[in-house]
């Protein structure tokens, strides 16, 4: 892989990120008018959009730790492709595949996904992932179909710099925690050093700020699986979701 020109996509670093229904998280004025009544009357409270965990696939906070995390490690020249492991209908895939079109377009960047799993109201989900990703107007990632086990480590790529684990699927907790476990021995010998794996879901009682424990055999695997690693895993605050990451040593 060339180290990318340092001037490349200088002018776009500060461009808007879009995801699918980012649109949603846009306060309308009546919205922004009423918290303004609520701060003349000193109200200790303000009015927002409730997150749907059914529908939303990615909070406003993630949105702005995936930036932080993938300009870091692309300003480090970290080497590797980034991939994700649970993509569904693409709403943190849009923002990666946002943030490597205006970082670094040299990189590759991989989905897996079985793309059969229908949650909420969305269905004929490959084809929704598809659709969102033209929508965002960001380039398509390399999509690899089919069940993790079988697809993971086959088709990984050899050197990964980024990776987002994201495999719940609303299932039990052992068999959850096993699909993890499955995802961590993977990714962990091709991730480089320096390299970034994000566990969506990751979720500690009275330790994750306003999160929530949609997914728990998440912490059963990872705190398993890097028990005895010199990595530790470190909390990000993702507003309604919660999620945390490890950097490899």
């Amino acid at each position: 892989m060339n180290d990318p020109d340092p001037t490349m996509n200088k002018s776009h670093r500060t461009a808007p990120l879009h995801w699918p229904g980012a649109e949603r998280w846009k306060p309308s004025k009546l919205l922004v008018l009423t918290n303004k009544v609520l701060g003349k009357l000193r109200s200790p409270f303000e009015l927002r959009r409730r997150f749907d965990h059914q529908e939303d696939m990615v909070s406003v906070e993630q949105v702005g730790n995936f930036e932080i995390l993938i300009t870091m490690l692309m300003e480090q020249r970290v080497p590797g492709d980034l991939v994700e492991l649970g993509c569904y209908t693409g709403g943190s895939a849009a923002v990666i595949a946002g943030l490597v079109q205006r970082l670094d377009p040299t990189r590759n960047f991989h989905v897996f996904d079985r793309f059969d799993i229908e949650l909420g109201t969305q269905r004929n989900i490959e084809q929704v992932f598809q659709e969102n990703m033209r929508r965002c107007n960001v380039p398509m990632p390399v999509v690899h179909k089919g069940d993790l086990l079988d697809t993971i480590p086959a088709q990984l790529p050899p050197h990964i710099a980024f990776a987002h684990v994201d495999c719940g699927w609303g299932g039990g907790v052992d068999a959850h925690a096993a699909v993890v476990t499955h995802c961590l021995e993977a990714l962990y010998p091709r991730m480089q050093a320096g390299g970034i794996i994000v566990l969506m879901d990751y979720h500690i009682p009275d330790h994750t700020r306003g999160g929530n424990d949609s997914n728990p055999g998440m912490r059963k695997a990872a705190d398993t699986f890097f028990a005895d690693r010199q990595e530790s895993i470190q909390l990000l605050h993702g507003g309604p979701c919660s999620h945390a990451f490890v950097r490899k040593g």
